[in-house]
């Protein structure tokens, strides 16, 4: 469990609030894993936790949460709530953290409960039932070392089954993401399930058309970042929940899953992808194919016509996905980097004409996916490692080791002079 975790439940214990571990880290500590995020919830209101922890700051616009910064860690504490709106996105943050720095400015001003704030805040048990589902309903009490259970979350954690807390169709259609967690928790942690739940999803498909695009590209993007994401790709998929939700970027499932398979890898070596690489694994089977027919012949390939095919093919990434400009520059740049590296290279000028260049990062992990799934020679992947990491080598040096004798400067002879 986090260090940092235990210290914000005891300071808020101390100071007289009630506190809880909640939501996913206590499914995954009951599950023998190991939490990605902690979660804490407490009857403290925001200013309060924010005078206890000066690391700290509030975020969210409706409903506003305090991260407490730890080197390497944010915890996030809530007040416990009875509203069911469903949660706000990275989008909605930023602007509160300003509107925050403004209160910050006004050192005496008290903040006055309002009607919102009474209709908003709530009890730990209105708080446990409008959460999605019920494995993350559980509570921990550091106080006694007791898992409060309001939901009957351990009972499927116990059966492994996914099912929304309340009914389902009307949790869907209050928040369609939660369809897509649904899959994903299933897929994840290997779950069923539950028969209503499931049923919900096909009833409710239509309405992940009306989610926030912040919204759905951040789950997409933490999803493909999970180490899971092949398996819960063909989940979405084969609900059709996917297709729905991100237009026009997703291909042939087989394809897709194969590829997504080797990020996961990439990702449980502990490697970081950028977001071009990411959206770009769904695009390299699109990729080859057009570049084998423009280069079928043999002759010079067009690169007009490749460009032209390679912007027609993630255009609907940029527009669904809200790609920032720098991030739809890498992309694009980034595949058309790889027809120049169909082959090994044969001169150092050319790799480092081509290394230098900022989408090279891109280039070089969607080669190396390429490679993996059969798309590009793998010769053609080796030759580019190496010579890559052949240019590093030469361009840092090995620095002399700081406890190896240095050798003895050799003294010129003293010139005699002449009487």
């Amino acid at each position: 469990m986090s260090s940092a975790a235990i210290k914000v439940l005891h300071r808020l214990r101390r100071s007289g609030y009630t506190s809880y571990l909640v939501g996913g880290a206590v499914r995954d500590l009951l599950l023998g894993g190991s939490p990605k995020d902690f979660d804490i919830a407490t009857n403290a209101r925001p200013q309060e936790i924010r005078r206890l922890f000066r690391n700290s700051r509030i975020i969210g616009r409706r409903f506003r949460l305090v991260h407490i910064l730890f080197r390497g860690e944010t915890i996030e504490v809530a007040t416990f709530r009875a509203s069911p709106e469903p949660p706000e996105g990275p989008d909605d943050w930023d602007e509160a953290v300003a509107e925050e720095a403004e209160a910050d400015a006004e050192p005496d001003r008290t903040p006055v409960p309002t009607q919102v704030d009474r209709a908003v805040y709530g009890t730990p048990a209105e708080d446990a039932h409008r959460r999605d589902f019920t494995i993350n309903g559980l509570f921990y009490d550091i106080a006694d070392f007791s898992v409060i259970d309001y939901v009957g979350g351990l009972d499927d954690l116990e059966a492994r089954l996914i099912r929304t807390i309340g009914d389902p169709e009307r949790r869907f259609r209050e928040d369609p993401v939660r369809m897509l967690r649904a899959l994903e928790y299933g897929a994840r942690l290997d779950f069923a399930l539950e028969a209503l739940t499931r049923d919900a999803i096909g009833e409710c498909l239509d309405e992940i058309t009306e989610a926030s695009p912040a919204r759905l590209s951040y789950e997409l993007f933490e999803t493909l970042r999970s180490g899971s994401s092949a398996a819960i790709y063909s989940a979405w998929k084969r609900e059709g929940l996917f297709d729905r939700a991100f237009p026009g970027i997703g291909g042939r499932l087989d394809e897709d899953v194969k590829v997504l398979a080797e990020t996961d890898r990439a990702v449980a070596r502990g490697e970081f992808l950028p977001d071009a690489t990411l959206v770009g694994a769904f695009y390299l089977h699109p990729f080859y194919r057009a570049y084998l027919d423009l280069a079928r012949g043999g002759g010079k390939l067009d690169n007009v016509e490749m460009l032209r095919r390679i912007m027609a093919l993630h255009e609907p990434a940029a527009t669904g996905l809200r790609l920032a400009n720098h991030t739809y520059h890498l992309l694009a740049q980034g595949l058309f980097t790889l027809t120049k590296m169909n082959r090994a290279p044969e001169r150092g000028r050319q790799v480092l004409k081509v290394a230098r260049q900022d989408y090279f990062g891109v280039a070089s992990a969607l080669h190396g996916l390429a490679g993996a799934v059969g798309l590009a020679p793998i010769e053609a992947v080796e030759g580019w490692s190496n010579a890559v990491a052949r240019l590093k080598t030469e361009s840092n040096p090995p620095k002399e080791d700081a406890d190896s004798p240095r050798p003895r400067r050799r003294r010129r002879p003293r010139r005699r002079r002449r009487r």
